[in-house]
This record gives structure tokens, sequence and C-alpha cells, in this order.
């Protein structure tokens, strides 16, 4: 892997970051619009779910649009989305102009979300794409955190709007800084032919200090490359509905733990503060399996610790349900939820894109996407029905500890009799590094 990879990678890293911090920084700075705007308690969640919502729309309409008119490009357009949406909020007014606001930056964010782990895929080799996949998740909870450290800096000295001036500022920074560094995608300009793919294939050939080559390989023809073919059709819409299911329940149990886990540990006879460590616990959980997941992705198949990471955060689920009841325990369940529930997703997001053939990829995988993040916004909203209508925790808990379970076993059919030779993944005679 070459300096020229790793930095395409490692900006994909900092364009996750920041994202991240577009993202999240509203749950920071909510107590002061409320503050501000009167609003209720349905009001904060409606706001708070609506970047979610743009989110699950720009993996499903946006996304797939990365794979018609290049990487590149559409990596610009969602970032200076997600920028406008950002300086937006810093005059909103009320409750629906900042609400359009957040969906505005949640579309950019779903629909950038969604391809940069394609571009890091084609630009990794593939004994180190599961690392960088999982170097790459880290983005997302780092620029959590820094969103969280940035409000509470400028929010006491010049309000609520300060956060998301300061969102708008990075983000515009990074724009320019993709617009002059990042290169467009090897398997694209193979499988697209723009004007001149030939002289900026042998470019990037000679950046990854590979041989340059005379001619292009053959593109299979149109019917074998597009969305029915490789995606909605046969054997492979059996896959895709498959990898659908995958996410939806990885988001769902990351979510409910993420949204739930204070009030419930609560719920359930622990103090606040305890309550409060559970949270803190469950992220910093996360951040050690995103760490860990990319240490053993160097010696062991990605697609293996896919499944072994799915069947730990059923287990973790399953823990917490059957010891609730015991603060220390609890608190040990939290951290091992945190760990598998965010290893299952980048380990996903890493076997995901080498699955679908380059033409189509970027669709495949904001599709399956998009229909994660139905589970995103869904299971938070009906674990409260449940409990009012006097589910308890524990039960809650054990609701997800067997969809979990059978999607790793899901993954491990996938993976085993309906993955793709390299052959039929990769257009003929490719020339990318993840072979």
């Amino acid at each position: 892997m070459t300096a020229f990879q790793a930095g395409v990678v490692g900006m994909c890293l900092v364009i996750n970051l920041f994202e991240g911090f577009d993202v999240l920084v509203i749950a920071f700075a909510a107590s002061g619009i409320a503050k501000e705007w009167s609003l209720t308690a349905s009001q904060v969640g409606l706001l708070l779910s609506s970047s979610l919502v743009g989110m699950a729309l720009g993996s499903a309409l946006i996304a797939p649009l990365s794979d018609r008119i290049g990487r590149r490009p559409h990596t610009l357009i969602c970032l200076a989305v997600c920028a406008v949406g950002m300086l937006l909020a810093t005059v909103s007014t009320g409750l629906w102009f900042l609400g359009v606001c957040r969906l505005l930056t949640g579309l950019g964010a779903g629909g950038m979300v969604a391809g940069l782990p394609v571009i890091i895929t084609e630009y990794s080799p593939r004994r180190f794409r599961g690392t960088m996949i999982a170097l790459y998740g880290t983005g997302l909870p780092v620029g959590g955190m820094l969103g969280g450290s940035v409000a509470v800096l400028v929010t006491s000295a010049y309000g609520w709007r300060a956060s998301f001036l300061v969102g708008a500022v990075l983000t515009f920074a990074i724009l320019v800084v993709v617009a002059l560094a990042l290169p467009e995608s090897l398997d694209y300009l193979i499988s697209r032919r723009p004007e001149g793919a030939l002289e900026k294939v042998n470019k990037l050939l000679g950046r990854m200090r590979l041989p340059a080559v005379e001619a292009l390989p053959p593109v299979p023809p149109k019917e074998e490359r597009g969305v029915l073919a490789n995606v909605l059709h046969g054997r492979e819409a059996v896959r895709t509905v498959a990898l659908w299911v995958a996410y939806f329940f990885m988001m769902a149990s990351f979510y409910f733990a993420e949204s739930w886990t204070p009030l419930l540990l609560q719920h359930n006879g622990s103090s606040t503060a305890q309550g409060m460590d559970g949270g803190l616990l469950l992220n910093l959980g996360g951040l050690a399996g995103t760490l860990l997941l990319s240490v053993l992705a160097l010696k062991v198949a990605t697609r293996t610790l896919t499944v072994l990471a799915f069947l730990g955060a059923g287990l973790s689920y399953l823990a917490m349900s059957l010891f609730l009841g015991s603060t220390v325990v609890a608190l040990a369940a939290a951290v091992a939820i945190g760990l598998f529930v965010n290893a299952s997703g980048n380990a996903l997001n890493s076997i995901v894109p080498g699955l679908y053939p380059a033409s189509v990829r970027a669709t495949g995988v904001g599709w399956a996407m998009a229909v994660g993040r139905l589970g995103a916004f869904s299971a938070p909203a009906l674990a409260g029905l449940l409990l009012d209508h006097g589910w308890s925790a524990r039960s809650l808990f054990g609701l997800l500890v067997l969809p979990l379970v059978l999607v790793a076993a899901l993954i491990a059919v996938i993976v085993s009799s309906g993955r793709r030779s390299r052959t039929s993944t990769e257009p003929a005679g490719s020339l990318s590094p993840v072979n």
C-alpha cells in the first residue's frame, strides 16, 4: 500500500470525522435550542431524527449517483450539501426551518457515507481492506466527541448557532482539500470509460507504483453490469435482501442501545449517574471494537470477523437482558454491546462493496445503508411504544438477541455460497489494487 493510497484512505477518514461532527452536534446543541424556542420533548425528538431521515434518503437516492457521475464529483457535491445545511442552520429562526437544514445535512452525509467505504475498498489492497474500513469507522464516534467538545466551548460564549458555524467552516475546508487531492475511483474509470480514461488510469497506476497499460480491459455488455443484473435479479436479489436485513438489525441494535441504555439502566434500578456511565461505556466499547477490528483484520478474514461480531452482539444483548439487575455486570455488558455492534457495522462495510461490481457498487451499498437507516430511527421509537405497553427493560434487550444471531448465520451463508469470484466481482482484466 503506497503513501498515495494511504493518503486517499486518510482523507476519507477525515471526511467521515467531520461528517460525524455535522450529524451528531445537534445532540449537544438541542438543550440550547429547546430553551430558546420553548420546544416540547416531542419537538426536540423530531429535530433530532430529521438528520437521520435525511441520511436514509441520501443513501437511497443520492448514493447511486456515484456510479453514474464518479466517486470524486459525487463526494464534492455531498460535502457542499452538508456545508450549506450547516451554514443555513446558523440563521434559522424556528423549528421547521432548522429541521429542513438538518434534513439537508443528512441528505449530504447519507449520500457520501455510503460512497466513502467504496472508495476505501477500491484503493486498499485486499489484505488491508478490513483494517482500513475499521480505521475509517472511528471517524464517526471521534467526530461526535469533537462535536461535543466544540459545543461545550463555543455555546456558552456565543450560543448554540456557533457550533453549527464551526461545522460549516470545517466542512468547507475539507471540501477544498478533496477538490485538490482526492482522485477518481480507478474502478469507475475502467467500468464507465469517461473521456481520457486510459490516460487517467495510467496516471493513477503510476502513483501506486504499478506498470502502465496500453489499453483498458473490455467492458461487459450493459445488461451484464446494470442494477437489475447485479443487484435485483435472481440470486443477486436474494443476497441483496439478505444484506438489507443485516444492515437493518445492525443499525437498529446500535441506535436502540445509544438511545435507551442510560434510561433503561435507571428504569431497572440503577442511579442516574450509573445510567450515564452505561452510555459512556457503550461509546468507549464502540471505539475499542473499531480499533480491535482494525488489528484483527490483518490476520483474520473479514467475513469471519463479521460473523463473529454479530454473534458477539447477540450474546451481549442476551447478557444485558439476563443480568440487567446487577449494575456491574450490566455496565460490562454495555461495553460488550458497544464493542460488538460497532465491530459488526464496520466489518459489514468492509465486505459488502466487494460483493458488487464497480458499475453498481455505490448503488448496492447505498441501498443497503438506506434500509439500515429505517432500523436506525424505528428501533428507538418502537422501544418507547413497547415500554408504554408494559414491556420491561429486560425484554427490550432480549428482543434483539435472536435477530442478531440469525444475521450472523445469514452473513455466513452470503459469504460462503453467494460470494462472487474475483473475475465476476471486478471488470475483466481489472487493474484495481483490491485484487
